[in-house]
């Protein structure tokens, strides 16, 4: 029997974003003038997501985690757009991943309070509740500006419309003046993982990466990256890992996001070394190597650490053996799907 389906034709009052945590298996690239700047490989996971709810309301108010970033980047929506007082909402932050491990909590939080704010208050009056959006690219870059994200990586602003596993190309970066003013890096390619496929996120506890003003201060002491080294990255990424995703040769694939994550995290070592999980990070990356794993890369500065699997029963085994070894309070390890379709917008009311 068909499902009637029901048009509405006024603008809606409550919508629900979902979106992916992003993992960034390494940048190519960054300190040399002549070279692009930041780019990189990444991939976008199910677990653990974003989700927010966006109501319209008289003032600003944020609940739930992250709540006060929530609200200023709705602000920053209102400013870019030129929404004025009609634009204040209520966000609920239902889930979102811990900060500064390396899940790109930052961007998909802004990029999801930015997709609500676009479509409680500039999207089109008439919506089928019944039916999900997803958001096309050109849409995610508009939301990348008003919130002012993609001033280095760009793999979770490309991962919010689609998901997949991203190559983006970095960008040319001014001598003078901050990096953003380049504009988001342009997409390269964007694969599709196998459904079968599952990925093992394992965050160390009580442990987050550097941010803030310490990243940007590691950033500027860091010496360029050689140009083999990012030749060699490109190497990698093109002519192994994409290959290798596209014909589902997960063999080859994992042996490819180990070499690529292992060479981009070079450039990084002097500083990636300082960090109070360094250690245990290199001990977990060999401990995965010893069960067989050979999928495994650090997810940006961390302490997740990603290991590829090819099946739901393969990162079964993982968690298993995570309990057996008396692992489970020191790593919290979540089982996640390679995501495939990006961030999805539904209207609640």
């Amino acid at each position: 029997m068909a499902v009637e389906r029901r048009t509405i034709n006024r603008p809606p009052r409550t919508v629900e974003v979902r979106a992916p945590a992003r993992l960034h298996l390494g940048m190519l690239s960054f300190g040399d003038p002549d070279v692009r700047s930041f780019g990189g490989v990444g991939v976008m996971v199910d677990r653990p997501g974003v989700q927010v709810k966006l109501r319209r309301a008289e003032v600003f108010l944020g609940r739930g985690p992250l709540a006060d970033r929530a609200v200023e980047f709705a602000r920053g929506c209102a400013a870019a757009w030129n929404l004025g007082d009609r634009a204040a909402c209520e966000i609920d932050v239902v889930a979102t991943p811990r900060a500064h491990v390396g899940l790109g909590s930052g961007t998909q939080l802004a990029l999801a309070v930015a997709a609500g704010m676009h479509r409680l208050h500039r999207g089109p009056a008439e919506f089928t509740p019944e039916e999900p959006h997803l958001f096309e690219p050109a849409d995610v870059l508009e939301f990348a500006r008003a919130v002012g994200r993609g001033k280095r990586s760009c793999v979770g602003i490309h991962g919010f419309s689609r998901g997949g596993l991203v190559v983006e190309a970095g960008r040319f970066v001014p001598p003078r003046g901050p990096a953003d003013t380049a504009g988001v890096a342009p997409l390269v390619a964007r694969v599709r993982l196998p459904s079968a496929w599952r990925c093992v996120v394992i965050i160390q506890r009580d442990s987050i990466g550097l941010h803030g003003a310490e990243e940007q201060a590691a950033f500027q002491a860091l010496a360029a990256v050689p140009r083999e080294v990012t030749a060699e990255l490109c190497r990698i990424a093109l002519e192994e890992l994409l290959p290798a995703a596209v014909e589902g040769r997960f063999g080859e694939f994992s042996a490819a996001v180990r070499r690529y994550g292992s060479l981009a995290g070079e450039p990084f070592g002097a500083a990636s070394q300082r960090l109070p999980h360094a250690a245990s990070t290199a001990e977990l990356v060999e401990l995965l190597g010893e069960l067989g794993v050979s999928g495994v890369a650090q997810s940006s500065w961390g302490p997740a650490v990603v290991a590829c699997c090819e099946s739901l029963e393969g990162a079964g085994v993982i968690l298993e053996r995570f309990d057996e070894l008396g692992l489970m309070e020191q790593f919290e390890p979540i089982i996640a799907r390679f995501d495939a379709q990006g961030a999805v917008l539904r209207v609640l009311e």
